[in-house]
């Protein structure tokens, strides 16, 4: 799993960025998001994201193993258990 972060200042890249991430996981924020896809998938995305940003803003990707996963806590709605994507 891993989580997508993102501070882009243009509306027409972030809002790329937005419609681009949401085909590729679940969003939880506004510029927030949950991927679950492997990390072979996951380099093709930040490829396609920093193509999409044009030096434009800040994207973090952080990785969450199984186990930091299972260990997090969310006040209010939760993630889905199980929620699929293609890669």
């Amino acid at each position: 799993m891993y989580i997508v972060a993102y501070d882009i200042s243009n509306d027409k890249i972030r809002t790329k960025i937005a419609k681009y991430l949401e085909k590729k996981g679940l969003r939880i924020q506004k510029s927030v998001f949950v991927l679950e896809i492997s990390a072979k998938a996951v380099k093709f995305v930040m490829k396609d994201l920093n193509k999409l940003r044009k030096d434009d803003g800040i994207i973090h990707v952080f990785a969450v193993c199984k186990t930091c996963r299972n260990k997090s806590k969310v006040i209010g709605k939760d993630i889905p258990d199980t929620f699929f994507f293609l890669d």
